[in-house]
């Protein structure tokens, strides 16, 4: 018995005396997989990229949209449409054909869209008898002191509503700094921050000049400006051929992005004779153009790929081209100079 049990030899079960023993991946053969693994995410992230990016373009075609929706409501409402802002305090008085108010209140005009924006709360909050910010001091060149009528009255309520970030005006592939700051030339006061737009209506920098809108030709007119009264009529031009709004990045060079709340120093609007993703500046030695910060303030711009988005005063949101004509987007941000040209 004894002898016979010797020939045995124990094995787990599930296995046999034929079977091979088990051996792991080489060195070579896990470099292999790594290797190949790499390869893949570095076709895939592409992909992902554009994906995302697809995503968030029509996200923001739809926030210019919306945008648009709340426009022609409100001069549904009102029988005209909102001004680009009111009141400001710091622009450039030169009499007399650039007179200011008798008082500042540093509107932006977006504040008045809001109840056709679902933040209808929001615009309750708002004191509209009081400014929205501090500004009425001049920042730049030989402007200093005071340009305009006096503040009426204090900014202080108004000014502490400003760092509400709201997600529709702001475009989801932007990420630059979202906030102004509580500087003097650009916050709404030294003690509150200020939220920034990557949307903003479609104007003229010359609105550095009080009340410019009021002065300039029709025919070299947009639809909005400081104090601003345009009526769907007076857009001659035809609603589907005329910007209403612009988009804009969030970090500029020179000056700053506009607050959705307020106007101060530089905050004009976005203008279409300095064309689209014109990342140019006078740079200091050393520096140089930064794809995706537009080079000053006033200018239209995005980081969409190729462009940037725009909304017709009909509502419509369009993808336009950075190469195209600036003659032709000139004259399309113009609401009545007779030019009879269509975006291709």
């Amino acid at each position: 018995m004894v002898t016979l049990l010797s020939q045995f030899t124990y094995l787990p079960p599930g296995c046999s005396m034929t079977q091979k023993p088990r051996r792991g991946f080489t060195l070579i053969e896990l470099l292999v997989v790594i290797a190949i693994i790499a390869v893949l995410i570095g076709l895939l992230l592409p992909a992902v990229q554009k994906v995302r990016e697809a995503a968030a373009r029509s996200s923001c075609a739809n926030n210019l949209h919306q945008l648009g929706v709340a426009l022609n409501a409100y001069h549904t409402a009102t029988g005209f449409y909102p001004p680009a802002g009111k009141g400001y305090g710091w622009c450039i008085v030169n009499h007399p054909t650039y007179v200011g108010d008798p008082q500042s209140y540093n509107l932006n005009g977006l504040v008045l869209l809001l109840p056709y924006m679902e933040q209808e709360n929001l615009y309750k909050s708002f004191d509209f008898t009081l400014p929205m910010s501090q500004q009425n001091t001049g920042y730049c060149c030989s402007y200093v002191g005071n340009t305009d009528g006096p503040l009426a009255g204090s900014p202080t309520h108004n000014a502490a509503l400003m760092a509400n970030r709201i997600k529709s005006l702001l475009c989801p592939s932007d990420n630059g700094t979202q906030t102004l700051g509580t500087s003097t030339a650009y916050g709404p006061s030294g003690t509150f921050d200020g939220a920034k737009t990557n949307y903003d209506f479609i104007t003229s920098t010359n609105d550095f000049d009080c009340n410019h809108w009021t002065v300039a030709p029709r025919n070299a007119r947009t639809m909005f400006g400081e104090n601003s009264v345009t009526r769907v009529t007076d857009v001659r031009d035809g609603t589907s051929n005329t910007f209403a709004f612009g988009e804009t990045t969030l970090n500029v060079y020179n000056g700053r992005t506009a607050a959705w709340g307020y106007r101060a120093w530089v905050m004009t609007g976005v203008d279409m004779r300095y064309g689209i993703n014109d990342w140019s500046y006078p740079y200091p030695a050393g520096q140089g153009p930064v794809v995706g910060r537009l080079g000053s303030w006033g200018r239209a711009g995005s980081l969409h790929p190729g462009g940037a988005q725009f909304c017709m005063a009909d509502g419509s949101a369009r993808f336009v081209s950075e190469t195209t004509n600036v003659t032709l987007l000139t004259y399309l941000g113009y609401m009545a100079d007779g030019q009879p040209v269509t975006l291709p």
